[in-house]
């Protein structure tokens, strides 16, 4: 008769012979990297260092994380590699963090985007095609409909809100102002800085100014929203690219490449389609720093006035070939 203790050893090892044949048969998951315990971190369907864009919000910041959440996560499926949202609390902020690469690629609005292409050498790669064919913009100088002024000269000492480093917000007020005159000096309308288009349009109504420096499209939007909100619009600018995607250039031919590859064949499919509608867009265009001549030609015209834009550094430089 066997010992019991014999016994209870074989049923022992029939049991761990068992359990290392069923874990054999399980599928191992190589994500291609661990952590120094040698955990696996990431499946492979997404994979490798995450690929990190930055916003800047010209509207309810909540809303514009779900906005571009739904174009990451079509991204991430695309690339197999994570895609990570930075926002940023101002427009002036992202050019810092393209300079101490925190982030690959932004979308950013027209002025941001000449300043990071001049500036950190930066590559201008897409633009955004709204919904009806739209993927330009104006910058407009408007009042309430009911307001005495009526022209841009009327606002000799009045409040002006205004956006900063905005081409629709900045770039264009201020050259509005400087061209009747009233820039600098005694005449200067007092300047009441506001964090987004949308906080500028609702200062102007509620009595804290008695005009705004806006983009056009954030404007039909807030008075589509606020039909009893009535506007004069005094003066408007040139047309500029709609927001636009911006990679850093050391990652422009590679990284920057995927994702515009990515981006451009969106609505080719059932699944970009149903992303770019989610998103609030039709498509994506190509786009390149030759599309920015009217912030060029502001610029110029500006000369030495650019410093009263409030914004540090100096002007932008034409890069040669635009007009």
């Amino acid at each position: 008769m066997k010992k019991p203790w014999l016994i209870l050893a074989s049923l022992l090892l029939v049991l761990l012979v068992g359990l290392l044949v069923m874990l054999g048969r399980e599928p191992v998951v190589d994500s291609g990297a661990g952590d120094a315990a040698g955990a696996v971190q990431t499946p492979p369907a997404v994979a490798g260092r995450a690929i990190r864009i930055g916003l800047v919000p010209e509207r309810n910041i909540f809303a514009l994380r779900k906005r571009f959440r739904v174009l990451a996560d079509y991204l991430q499926g695309q690339l197999h590699r994570p895609i990570e949202l930075v926002v940023m609390s101002s427009y002036g902020g992202i050019l810092k963090d393209f300079q101490d690469k925190e982030v690959d690629a932004a979308f950013l609005g027209s002025l941001v985007t000449v300043l990071a292409a001049d500036r950190m050498g930066a590559r201008v790669m897409l633009r955004t095609e709204l919904p009806g064919g739209v993927s330009t913009y104006h910058g407009v100088l408007c009042v309430p409909e009911d307001s005495p002024i009526r022209q841009v000269s009327d606002l000799a000492g009045k409040e002006l809100a205004v956006v900063r480093t905005t081409t629709g917000g900045n770039l264009f007020p201020m050259y509005a102002l400087a061209e009747n005159g009233i820039l600098t000096g005694d005449k200067r309308p007092n300047l009441v800085w506001m964090g987004t288009h949308d906080d500028a349009i609702a200062a102007m109504f509620n009595g804290e100014a008695a005009a705004a420096g806006v983009k056009d499209l954030r404007l039909q939007a807030v008075l589509a929203a606020n039909p009893q909100w009535k506007v004069r619009i005094l003066g408007t600018s040139g047309e500029v690219p709609e927001n636009t995607l911006v990679v850093r250039g050391d990652l422009a031919d590679t990284t920057g490449k995927e994702i515009a590859a990515a981006l451009l064949k969106m609505d080719a499919s059932p699944e970009g389609r149903s992303a770019l509608k989610e998103y609030g867009a039709q498509r994506f265009l190509p786009c390149g720093i030759e599309d920015f001549g009217t912030i060029f030609q502001i610029v110029e015209k500006l000369g030495p006035e650019w410093s009263q834009l409030g914004i540090d550094g100096p002007a932008p430089r034409t890069p040669s070939g635009v007009k």
